[in-house]
């Protein structure tokens, strides 16, 4: 079989040889697998919490188009593929729509129903370390943010930082700042403001020319006013950070007086009420509505995707403008080739959720779902006891190896360089098995998955269903639906797993409920 190794690491405090150590590990496992290694891609310093990844998309385009060929792929961790389960959910199905499956060195997962949960599950620990971890570092950045103290990444425009992590003025960028300000204040337009900077030699902070977003950016800070500022961004989305929007006052800390003011308070007031008269448009207002089914849907007249649509109407008795929302064949819409009609976004989908807390989500099922779940995990554990054994003889292999070498140098009668170019090879092979070992112990004697700890989770994931948390539905759906097929008729969902409560054994397997007459989900779409 042919291999395609992905290895990264996520932060400039960690070292190259990181990666490197990943990689022979990877190496080393599709040795023992028998797997041929047709390709390496790496990430240096870059977070699994995104998918602004070069290497990782790079792999991923080139495995799609046929590029590189493979059937596996392989990562040290699962922490190493991604940290999000969304991201993680839809670039291992487009792995395995080009063929390709993801093998974890260290977590001996296969695609067996258990495996999808115990991935599930080993991903949600993964990605709750993440967002801990996000959590301890700012409530250190908190506390410095109270003293009044720079709190990382690059000051404003007309700021420095001392070494004392505190703000001084640059007066060269102040000089641009103020021209800002009052431009705006008496009526100047963006681009007669960027013209004048720009012509003049100004320059943003990151030494380019001025645009509409450092503008904007300038304008609206009120850390100009001498008012510290720290927390506002709203949270990053897709991996990006969009400092348009912002989070909830309660969040944000501000103090005034606490760095020294460039522009008076004044003129800043005369440029946010200026601000906030030329925002028109109801473009604003629209919220972006997320489609639950995204990817999953697929019409069953012509095989081809299903996709989220809209359309506008007017009520009959206010006469106002709304929108439905609606699921609708993709290929009809651009050929007029397919029979079948639209279906109701809000009906279609409260039907697929209702159906996951009937078929995983309800007290009768979760008990017998853990058990099989903690039933794989001690599986799991007896291979894991398994490779430890395999390890073990691998490094007493390479220790007997290096002893005799050393032996018939001792002895003399042999080429002294290229015997310790194979004791240093065989060192290296050695530190490498002597880190798997160490790390498959270390999980082998992990008691992380109890009938408790995975009932809970469970639980908690039913509650959010009930409530219809929008993230955790979002999840839920990628994570356990394979797919739902309409067509002129019926509407089918097709679970991942699910638990067999009549017979066989209560075992998981793969599971078609009834079926649900379209009639009753396209009332709300037709126009």
């Amino acid at each position: 079989m042919r291999a395609v190794i992905y290895a990264r690491y996520s932060s400039d405090n960690q070292r190259e040889e990181s990666i490197t150590a990943q990689v022979r590990a990877c190496e080393e496992y599709a040795r023992r697998r028998g797997y041929t290694v047709v390709k390496v891609y790496t990430d240096e310093a870059r977070s699994a919490t995104t998918d602004d990844r070069p290497g990782f998309l790079k792999m991923v385009e080139e495995i799609k188009s046929g590029l590189v060929q493979a059937d596996v792929l392989l990562v040290h961790k699962l922490d190493r593929f991604a940290r999000n389960r969304y991201d993680s959910a839809f670039y291992k199905r487009e792995l395995r729509r080009a063929g390709v499956r993801v093998e974890s060195v260290l977590e001996h997962l296969d695609d067996s129903p258990e495996s999808i949960l115990m991935e599930s599950i080993i991903e949600g620990m993964a990605e709750y370390y993440s967002r801990n971890l996000a959590r301890e570092v700012m409530k250190g950045m908190r506390e410095t943010a109270l003293q009044g103290k720079h709190t990382g990444g690059r000051p404003p425009l007309g700021y420095d930082v001392n070494s004392e992590g505190r703000y001084v003025i640059n007066e060269v960028e102040a000089r641009a700042v103020r021209l800002i300000f009052e431009m705006y204040s008496q009526g100047h337009s963006y681009g007669e403001i960027i013209d004048y900077l720009n012509s003049r030699g100004y320059r943003t902070k990151s030494g380019r020319p001025f645009g509409k977003n450092s503008l904007y950016e300038i304008l609206r800070n009120k850390k100009y006013t001498g008012t510290y500022i720290f927390n506002r961004s709203a949270a990053k989305r897709d991996g990006r950070r969009n400092n348009h929007l912002s989070k909830s006052r309660d969040e944000i800390i501000e103090i005034p007086g606490a760095i020294p003011a460039i522009i008076d308070h004044e003129t800043f007031a005369r440029v946010q009420e200026r601000m906030d008269e030329n925002r028109t448009g109801p473009g604003r207002f629209k919220a972006k509505v997320v489609y639950l089914l995204s990817g999953l849907i697929w019409c069953g007249e012509c095989g081809h995707r299903m996709n989220g649509d809209s359309s506008a109407y007017l009520t009959k008795k206010s006469r106002q403008h709304r929108k439905r929302y609606y699921y609708a064949c993709n290929y009809g819409n651009r050929t007029g080739q397919c029979s079948n009609e639209k279906v109701s976004k809000e009906l279609l989908e409260a039907f697929v959720l209702a159906q996951l807390e009937v078929q995983i989500f309800n007290e009768e099922v979760i008990p017998r779902l853990a058990e099989k779940i903690v039933h794989y995990h001690r599986l799991q554990q007896e291979d894991y006891a398994g490779e430890l054994r395999h390890l073990e003889r691998e490094l007493a292999d390479a220790q007997r190896k290096i002893d005799n070498l050393v032996e018939a140098l001792a002895a003399g009668g042999v080429t002294v360089h290229p015997v310790l170019e194979k004791i240093k090879a065989l060192e290296a092979k050695k530190a490498l098995l002597e880190g798997q070992f160490h790390e498959l112990r270390i999980k082998a004697e992990a008691n992380t998955v109890t009938l408790e700890a995975v009932t809970k989770y469970l639980k908690e994931n039913m509650r959010l269903l009930k409530n219809k948390n929008l993230d955790a539905c979002k999840r839920l759906v990628q994570e356990f639906v394979e797919k739902v097929i309409v067509t002129r008729e019926k509407i089918e969902v097709v679970f991942k797993i699910t638990v067999d409560l009549n017979g066989g054994g209560g075992g998981i397997r793969t599971h078609r409920p009834r079926e649900q007459p379209q009639e009753l989900l396209r009332a709300q779409a037709v126009l």
